[in-house]
């Protein structure tokens, strides 16, 4: 199930990613879709099973899923804030097994990415480049506080290249490139070509969104928790 849609826009085209206002129906939803895998499905996808529910690693961390309450606790035990909760159920509803593919496309090369390649470009590229991503030095250490990991022989085009294992069977990429006296920063987000057959897109957005956030609040040094 899809983040909470919002109303079209004066261009008859729905922002991305919609406001998150419907969280406990869309989690309580997505909840319900965890419920009805089989356990060798949760375990394809990475969850190890506890005595009320399963674990998962999430970037850095191991979080642990109560599909019957639909809840998502952090290492710390607290509840994650509603987007990664959401879309820690969605992961886990995934169904199917899909091929493991690497890390090669942009947003913009998704099918249906392209009409919202500039609203993505502004949340998730700028707000990198606004905050952590104005300095190498300083997105490097963030993002290995992350649990990141600096690519180097293979990374992909930039002077800074990172990858990040968001969920066991999900992974993205950011090739960050410096700024010079006449040109800022730029970065890009590389995903798997199949990306959607976890996330609908979306999803996608919103997972970016809360990885530059996680980016940026490490890079800050203050705790921002799982939101």
């Amino acid at each position: 199930m899809p983040m909470p849609k919002n109303p079209p826009n004066p261009a008859g085209r729905p922002a991305v990613p919609p406001p998150q206002r419907n969280y406990d129906e869309a989690a309580a939803r997505a909840a319900a879709a965890v419920r009805a895998q089989s356990a060798e499905q949760l375990q394809w996808l990475g969850a190890i099973p506890v005595s009320k529910g399963w674990t998962l690693g999430v970037l850095n961390e191991i979080w642990t899923v109560e599909p019957d309450a639909g809840t998502v606790r952090d290492s710390a035990g607290r509840n994650v804030g509603p987007w990664w909760q959401v879309l820690t159920l969605h992961y886990l509803g995934v169904s199917g097994q899909p091929v493991s593919e690497p890390p090669t496309v942009t947003f913009a090369d998704l099918p249906g990415g392209r009409g919202y390649a500039s609203i993505y470009q502004q949340r998730v590229i700028g707000r990198l480049c606004r905050t952590v991503g104005r300095d190498g030095t300083a997105l490097r250490q963030a993002g290995q506080a992350l649990g990141g990991r600096v690519l180097r022989s293979e990374a992909p085009a930039g002077d800074l290249a990172m990858e990040f294992q968001v969920y066991p069977r999900l992974c993205v990429q950011l090739a960050w490139y410096a700024g010079d006296e006449e040109l800022a920063p730029s970065a890009a987000m590389l995903l798997p070509t199949n990306v959607e057959s976890f996330l609908c897109l979306e999803d996608i957005v919103v997972l970016s969104e809360r990885l530059v956030a996680r980016l940026a609040a490490a890079g800050a040094s203050k705790p921002e928790g799982k939101r």
